[in-house]
């Protein structure tokens, strides 16, 4: 049986040979990465000396070649992220997805499995560890560790350290069954916001004018804290949708122009209500309002509808805790802000609406999305008493 071929950038025995006085001779194979194997030696005036002269040679070659830190089947599996994170970290995706990612790498995947060597990331002990983290920290965290980990393997398929990504056959992680979507009825949503009146800590925090902004338009809380008084046509009546409020690590609130989906730049008509207040909101902020911060450096000269009091953009993280002491102290603790969201797609729907059109109005790129999770089941009337009225015996 023949000697086995050397991998790629590899050498075999370093063998030191005496030349003379004071003289010796290191000599090895080196398999370059055009294929093809070569004699490589370096000499010194000690064994030491010598050995040490050619594998800083090799070392020297493997760089010259341009592939220095690539990772191998023995890379630690900590290196393996650092390695995939530094070309994940270059591709166009938002802060959050970053923010996400990155908390995944450094809680879930370098924490437990670190120390491992690429070569023994097998499906059973990916399948163990995903198992695990649900376990502790809920099927959330698992999917997206396991997402994580399906790109980090990837990027090593890609280098040849792995033969196939693991993650493959690791069963899905499956978050517990959705509630049944809950839309606020038009007697709900005005007795909520009367009591939103009467709670003077509601009312200082904004709840009852941002109640009305999310009913009337089915915005994202995020992209409703970011509407800025130029993005409104009164004329018209409508609300240019120009982005959203996201808060960047280490640097603070900023307005991310681009939405999740080309579906997210859109321009939505008002009610005529709607655009009442926001006359009346932007009358009383326009003196306030500072400049707002825009990702890449960009500033928006155009007030805000939902300033802080100091007229800086407001943290949706804030106002979501703001939102549930003020629901709770209302009685309607189960309402969320997207709640409002399901209350638009809901009433579009019984007014005839096509479910294109309730998917552009809360800008899905999916319109299957809509009957999944926006509409509002469990109605009392379906409509089949009146269809059956027919069928009596």
């Amino acid at each position: 049986m023949g000697r086995p071929t050397l991998g790629l950038g590899t050498y075999g025995s370093i063998r030191v040979y005496t030349l003379g006085a004071k003289r010796y001779r290191a000599r090895t194979l080196y398999r370059d990465f055009d294929g093809v194997t070569r004699a490589v030696a370096r000499t010194g005036k000690s064994k030491n000396a010598a050995e040490q002269a050619l594998k800083d040679h090799l070392r020297d070659r493997v760089r010259e070649a341009g592939v220095e830190g690539e990772i191998t089947a023995s890379s630690t599996v900590a290196a393996l992220a650092e390695a995939w994170w530094a070309e994940f970290s270059m591709l166009d995706k938002s802060p959050g997805t970053f923010r996400l990612y990155r908390d995944r790498l450094d809680n879930q995947l370098i924490l437990g499995l670190g120390q491992l060597r690429v070569r023994e990331l097998t499906t059973g002990a990916v399948n163990r560890h995903v198992k695990a983290v649900g376990e502790r920290h809920g099927a959330s965290v698992a999917k997206v560790t396991r997402t994580v980990l399906s790109n980090m393997c990837g990027f090593a398929c890609r280098r040849d350290a792995l033969r196939v990504n693991p993650v493959r056959e690791v069963a899905a992680v499956k978050p517990k069954v959705r509630k049944v979507p809950r839309a606020l009825s038009v007697p709900e949503f005005q007795q909520l916001r009367a009591l939103f009146t009467y709670d003077p800590v509601a009312c200082r925090r904004d709840i009852p004018m941002l109640s009305s902004a999310l009913l009337s338009t089915g915005l994202r809380i995020g992209e409703c804290l970011a509407i800025v008084e130029d993005a409104v046509d009164f004329k018209e009546g409508s609300v240019e949708v120009r982005g959203t409020v996201i808060r960047v690590k280490g640097e603070g609130l900023f307005v991310k122009p681009s939405p999740k989906s080309a579906a997210g730049f859109r321009r939505l008509l008002l009610p005529g209500w709607e655009v009442d207040l926001l006359k009346a909101r932007f009358a009383s902020s326009r003196s306030i309002s500072l400049p707002v911060p825009v990702l890449g450096g960009v500033v928006w000269d155009s007030p805000l509808a939902f300033p802080t009091s100091s007229g800086r953009l407001q943290d949706p993280t804030n106002v979501s805790n703001w939102w549930k002491e003020a629901v709770t102290e209302a009685g309607f603790d189960w309402v969320v802000p997207h709640t409002f969201r399901k209350t638009v797609a809901t009433e579009m729907d019984r007014a005839g609406r096509t479910a294109r059109e309730i998917a552009d109005q809360l800008g899905h790129s999916q319109i299957s999305l809509v009957h999944n999770v926006y509409l509002g089941r469990k109605a009392r009337d379906t409509g089949a008493a009146t269809a059956l009225e027919g069928l009596a015996i």
